[in-house]
């Protein structure tokens, strides 16, 4: 796979996570877990701005993105 195709399949993903984390915030009553989403939300947008070799992610787990 060529390197702009990466970069782009990479933003997308990165994208795709953002929204979902946005839509569930929206869809959780507890405050705390709203901006919790709204973080992870802010940190995969981070990411695919910056593109798949910054640093930008680090602090997203696979834990924070766990079905609430």
């Amino acid at each position: 796979m060529s390197e702009s195709n990466q970069l782009y399949r990479h933003t997308l993903e990165c994208l795709r996570f953002e929204a979902e984390c946005r839509e569930r915030a929206k869809n959780v009553p507890c405050h705390d877990l709203q901006s919790g989403f709204l973080r992870l939300a802010e940190a995969w947008l981070a990411l695919a701005v910056s593109g798949p070799d910054s640093h930008a992610g680090e602090g997203i787990s696979e834990a924070g993105m766990q079905t609430v």
